[in-house]
């Protein structure tokens, strides 16, 4: 049996291109992204060159399995899923079929670093069987078998992203695996990197557990087969301002002629006051005073300018040519000596200020592709959010809190450049930012607040499962048998967000997006006593039931407003269901020695006690009983990821619908 290159099996051996050539542009086996990726590590950290050999088999087999799932799920050009003897198949349209073990189909398995799938030619022209082991040689496999092979551009652009993702993942498990060497340097704890984190946190107000566990998720989207793309970096850049390499960086501040600008501010709480200038006054003072002496010393008068936070590096990369005639006539002014020292979240380019972990947090705007979409912040996004805050606190309020565990992050200000007729108008997304509440505003003493996307990763003291750490602080304050702890941690996580998130869009008609990114778990002694959520960029709000409910819908603009209720319940159903929840009892299975049948019940007996409640009111009753039939429907809308990742606008969603958990627990 052969061993196919990640370009995939030789077109010559079966129906291919005409000729029997490989098209240029796929890439070959360890060249490319994974060659330039080994040379800049070579130069930037040279003792830490020998680690990428095993971190890129791992990456490989991480985004094999993802792919596979995705071509299962979304049947691209008559592909077909199937199983047979023990193993999963994937039927090509040309005849070729692709087997692998069958624990590939489950999309958040861990996969064993020499996972690979065998190619099985079609029959009309025989050939021995062929073992792919990276995910450019299984693309290509399904590239060259398509019948007519359409948008071939676009395939070639999704195996080069895909291959610089591998390499950049492999590049983020290096950098994962030094962090824990130096934090293993200062002393392993003894009793657990949470009760690590909490003491450190009360001992020093600087010190952030939540920016800690974030950067410690090095995996990328749960399901994206592409998701360490970061396309518009260069691979040095991945070392200064990522959150797997770099501890901090220094955010820059921009002023902006207020005639050029365009601000949103949230009143509701003290230190919002007016807006994005004042915001920084109150946290970070030293930079407003040299924003205003440098204004003055260049002749303009510090009340015609607003402040504005910006990526280093999209200051640097994207505004010289974004921006070029407002750097050049005065209505962008760059604050030369103006800095914020920030760690970078998960997302990049959300940071998190180093001196104060209540310090409200800055989306910024980088002109870079993050998995399916180039990353900046747009108007509608900046004017959107203080809107939104204001109404989550609203119907918190008349909620009664949720009983205290449920709670909405403020955008506290948002803001962006208004450009000159003259200019692009998307000229402003790409100079813009929002300052959003901390997380760490909202826990108490002896609390550790983390992304639930962290439950899944590793602990960035001992490698372990960090979920595993969790369940273990939990078990120690409460002993109960390991499966039991696992169903306690799940029950106390479901208590806080299923009555909140359902009780939002059934009642209120509000859609929050809480895939393991915006959703923030609070814990304390290892049980979640609190979720907090964040991001108003991909929610969906019905302006009929808020009306229903006796609200009087925010002026929001761009996708958010909808009464497509497909569309609604997709934008909660997808991330809670597809991503949140099921990577949550996928951990919680692997460590918790329980079966995920087992959790899946009690996520659905939390689901049907908390739409009890919801179909009782007569006020509601015929829409929360039409939500609840789709959520245990046999399928639930999944966004594709390969099909939007071709497309010529990966901002708009599409959609496939996949096998519903809950239905097939309930």
């Amino acid at each position: 049996m052969s061993v196919a290159s990640p370009a995939g099996p030789s077109p010559s051996a079966r129906p291919g291109w005409a000729g029997g050539q490989r098209p240029s542009g796929v890439p070959g086996c360890g060249t490319g992204a994974e060659h330039a990726a080994l040379a800049a590590l070579r130069g930037a950290h040279p003792a830490l060159a020998a680690r990428y050999s095993s971190a890129l088999r791992q990456a490989r087999a991480v985004a094999l399995g993802k792919l596979w799932v995705a071509l299962s799920r979304e049947r691209i050009d008559g592909l077909v899923p199937s199983a047979g003897a023990g193993r999963a198949m994937l039927l090509l349209p040309d005849g070729t079929r692709l087997s692998a073990p069958s624990a590939i189909t489950d999309a958040f398995a861990e996969h064993p670093a020499d996972l690979a799938v065998t190619l099985h030619p079609a029959t009309p022209h025989p050939a021995p069987p062929q073992l792919i082991d990276h995910p450019v040689a299984l693309l290509t496999a399904a590239m060259v078998a398509r019948p007519h092979r359409a948008d071939t551009d676009r395939w070639l652009q999704l195996a080069a992203e895909l291959g610089d993702s591998v390499a950049n993942h492999a590049l983020s498990l290096v950098g994962e695996s030094w962090r824990r060497e130096r934090l293993a340097s200062a002393g392993t704890p003894g009793d657990g990197s949470l009760r690590w984190a909490a003491r450190r946190a009360a001992a020093n107000p600087a010190f952030s557990p939540l920016a800690l566990f974030e950067q410690a998720v090095v995996d990328g989207h749960p399901l994206h087969p592409c998701a360490r793309v970061r396309s518009g970096m260069t691979v040095a850049e991945l070392f200064t301002y990522t959150p797997e390499w770099a501890e901090t960086v220094a955010v820059r501040i921009v002023a902006i002629a207020r005639s050029s600008f365009i601000e949103a501010s949230f009143t509701q709480v003290p230190f919002a006051r007016r807006g994005m200038t004042d915001l920084l006054r109150r946290w970070h003072p030293r930079v407003v005073d040299a924003a205003e002496a440098h204004l003055r010393g260049v002749r303009r008068e510090p009340a015609d300018y607003e402040l504005l936070p910006v990526h280093p590096w999209q200051l640097c990369r994207a505004l010289p040519d974004r921006c070029a005639d407002a750097l050049t006539d005065g209505r962008v002014i760059v604050i030369p000596r103006a800095r914020i020292l920030a760690r970078p979240l998960l997302s990049l380019r959300t940071l998190a200020p180093a001196t104060d972990r209540r310090a409200p947090h800055v989306k910024t705007a980088v002109d870079i592709r993050l998995t399916t979409a180039t990353r900046v912040v747009s108007p509608a996004t900046a004017h959107n959010g203080p809107m939104m805050s204001a109404l989550l606190a609203e119907i918190c309020r008349r909620e009664h809190g949720f009983g205290g565990r449920f709670l909405s992050l403020a955008e506290l200000a948002g803001g962006s450049y208004r450009p000159a007729r003259d200019e692009p108008l998307d000229a402003a997304a790409s100079l813009a930012a929002i300052a959003r509440e901390s997380p760490e505003r909202h826990t108490d003493d002896g609390e550790v607040a983390l992304p639930v996307a962290a439950l899944a990763a590793r602990s960035p003291h001992t490698g372990r499962p960090l979920l595993a750490e969790v369940l273990d602080e939990l078990a120690s304050v409460r002993p109960h048998a390991c499966s039991d702890t696992a169903e306690r941690f799940l029950a106390g996580y479901c208590r806080c967000a299923l009555p909140a998130l359902f009780t939002l869009l059934s009642r209120w008609g509000v859609a929050l997006e809480p895939h393991g990114q915006n959703a923030v778990v609070v814990l304390r002694e290892g049980l979640p006593v609190r979720l907090l959520y964040r991001d108003f960029g991909g929610i969906r709000v019905s302006t009929a039931r808020l009306a229903r409910g006796g609200l009087r819908p925010p002026a929001v603009i761009g996708a958010l407003p909808t009464d497509d209720e497909d569309e609604l319940r997709a934008a909660l159903f997808f991330p809670l269901v597809d991503t949140n929840l099921s990577q949550v009892v996928a951990a919680l299975a692997r460590v918790g020695q329980t079966d995920s049948p087992r959790l899946w019940r009690l996520v659905v007996r939390c689901c049907r006690s908390t739409y009890a409640r919801l179909t009782a009111d007569p006020a509601i009753a015929v829409q929360a009983s039409r939500d609840e039939a789709v959520l245990f429907g046999p399928t639930l809308r999944s966004k594709s990821m390969l099909r939007v990742q071709m497309s010529a606008d990966p901002h708009a969603s599409q959609w496939v619908a996949v096998p519903n958990p809950l239905a097939a627990a309930g």
